[in-house]
């Protein structure tokens, strides 16, 4: 599944994928955020399977919200600025990392760890970052005794580990700037998408447009309209898949509705029906050169 902003694509699924087993591995919050960090509204995120807040965490928000997030957003704009990871100790103690995601130069987000204990004593942490302001100090304590602690050098393994994920998000252009004219990614939505239902109204959900958009649109550009862009797809697919499966495979492959509707689709854009086709291949295959 992809998703979209104005300005980024993002294989959502995949990204999950990721931010899951990293989670699950070391217990922490991970999260990929992608959208303007100038907000306070900073939770479009992908997060993983540990994605919920620390009840420590959740405890200090209550009272000190404002606190926490000044200091992630100084943190979000100094790694910003560095184009590099920053690993440190957020308002209420606990170590949190931002690895920012540079395309062209652009920034499309950041990697995120977070809401991790260190070594250090509470009654440290109460004076470090005082939270002595705090009317509830002593449960305060309790849940933060209650957090798993990880080394500050093992944070550090994370955070390299973190950066070889990144290399792999952006090598396999799991985001993507979003830099083309609309026509480009209904294209892209098509040749990704041939094995399900695609229709107008999906095409066009996919790039925040409306169906009449859509239908104008690409018929100006392409010269076709979308449903037949996205029958010649469909039939050019099953070309090449039939020369190695078999006819029901390669239907329910392409997206078409049943055989009949595959072949009655097929004969009248190449001439011959897909068994003929089919038939046509393997006499080819088996005629001596």
């Amino acid at each position: 599944m992809d998703t979209q902003n104005d300005k980024l694509l993002i294989e959502v699924d995949e990204i999950k994928k990721m931010m899951d087993l990293l989670s699950s591995l070391f217990s922490i919050r991970t999260s990929l955020i992608y959208n303007n960090i100038d907000t306070e509204e900073y939770t479009n995120e992908i997060a993983g399977n540990n994605g919920d807040y620390q009840d420590y965490c959740k405890l200090v928000q209550q009272e000190l919200k404002h606190k926490c997030i000044a200091c992630d957003r100084d943190k979000f704009k100094e790694a910003n600025a560095k184009k590099k990871p920053v690993l440190y100790q957020c308002y209420n103690g606990l170590y949190e990392m931002f690895l920012p995601l540079f395309i062209e130069n652009s920034l499309a987000g950041y990697l995120h760890f977070g809401q991790v204990r260190s070594e250090k004593d509470f009654r440290a942490i109460l004076t470090e970052c005082s939270l002595y302001e705090h009317t509830q100090v002593d449960k305060l304590e309790e849940t933060y005794n209650s957090m798993n602690v990880i080394s500050k050098d093992k944070l550090i393994l994370i955070s390299e580990l973190f950066q070889k994920f990144a290399d792999i998000i952006l090598k396999n252009k799991l985001i993507e700037l979003r830099k083309a004219k609309p026509e480009y990614y209904l294209k892209k939505y098509v040749e990704e998408n041939l094995a399900k239902p695609i229709d107008v109204e999906t095409a066009a959900a996919f790039i925040s447009r409306s169906p009449s958009y859509v239908t104008h649109n690409f018929k100006e550009k392409y010269n076709m309209s979308f449903h037949q862009y996205l029958t010649q797809m469909r039939v050019d697919l099953s070309k090449t898949l039939l020369k190695n499966k078999s006819i029901t495979e390669v239907f329910e492959l392409c997206g078409f509705k049943n055989r009949y509707h595959f072949s009655k689709v097929f004969k009248k854009i190449v001439g011959i029906t897909p068994y003929e086709y089919k038939k046509d291949l393997e006499n080819k295959k088996n005629t001596p050169q």
